[in-house]
């Protein structure tokens, strides 16, 4: 199975990351005894909230010192001792010292609201389907709400997906004042690159949360988090209506993979030049909380 290939921003290099469990993923998808165990188990939300059970236990914090060195996890990130950890999901779900991530202070750029690998698409349409990797994006079933794709039809989004090394909190990219989280139920299937020989309708199926967040410099943004796999909930952590200030902590995701979508209207937002030219080779490039990724025209 591929592994994962992103290019890295601070670098500027290509970097190959090996996937974490990937014989099991790939055997989910790319088998048809693995695509049918996907559609009638693996995709539900009950084994995903069992498995964040198990993994919230006092034995399963056996599991972190085998995670970390496996992933090779920067523990300098860290803002208490690992030992102190009481579960894998207290670990997975840990919050950082925040001051390794500077955040552009420039106003009128709009920075990452997560560590993950990003694609940034400067036009997209409520009528249209596409391929995002292996996994196909339809602006409509993303949010559910037909006023809300009407409002940001012709305009445009980035996607960055966070791989089981990242910190998985998640914070608003501008200054600004959010609405309340909506719900919008679904499975919990898992995001590519593990699905070789199918797409995979992620962004319409997966359980997410959208939020319309008035933002000081870009409009209203849509910021929709989605889980997948093994994922045990969306937390969120802010007070809907309360002005908040660029990368406060809006909230985050349990165990597992994730992803988070932001929408801007048109002509809003002008992406970074990489971003484009990345996504344009489909190509994710791995930016960092509080990166720029675009600015006010």
């Amino acid at each position: 199975m591929d592994n994962l290939t992103y290019m890295d921003r601070e670098s500027g290099r290509l970097v190959t990351e090996a996937v974490y469990a990937q014989s099991f993923l790939s055997w989910s998808y790319n088998s048809r005894v693995g695509l049918l165990a996907t559609e009638l188990i693996l995709r539900h939300k009950w084994l995903s909230r069992f498995y964040g059970w198990v993994n919230s236990t006092y034995w399963s914090r056996r599991r972190i010192g085998p995670f970390v060195e496996a992933l090779n996890i920067d523990l300098s990130d860290l803002n208490r001792p690992i030992e102190t950890f009481v579960s894998f999901d207290e670990f997975f779900s840990r919050e950082i010292d925040l001051s390794n991530r500077p955040i552009c202070p420039t106003p009128g750029v709009c920075v990452s609201p997560v560590d993950g690998r990003a694609l940034a698409y400067p036009l997209i349409e409520a009528n249209t389907t596409f391929r995002i990797k292996r996994a196909t994006f339809d602006l409509r079933e993303l949010v559910r709400d037909e006023s809300l794709a009407a409002d940001f039809d012709n305009g445009s989004a980035f996607v960055s997906r966070l791989y089981l090394a990242d910190y998985h909190h998640f914070h608003f990219p501008d200054s600004g004042k959010p609405g309340p989280a909506a719900n919008v139920p679904g499975k919990y299937y898992a995001v590519s690159p593990y699905a070789r020989r199918t797409l995979v309708p992620f962004y319409s199926e997966n359980h997410r949360m959208v939020t319309v967040f008035h933002s000081d410099h870009f409009g209203p943004i849509g910021m929709v988090e989605i889980g997948a796999f093994t994922i045990g909930s969306i937390q969120q952590r802010y007070c809907p209506d309360k002005h908040v200030e660029k990368s406060a902590r809006k909230g985050l995701f349990g165990l597992g993979g994730s992803t988070i979508v932001l929408l801007f209207e048109p002509g809003a937002i002008v992406f970074d030049n990489d971003l484009i030219s990345n996504t344009e080779k489909e190509l994710e490039t791995y930016i960092r909380l509080g990166d720029a990724i675009g600015r006010v025209p």
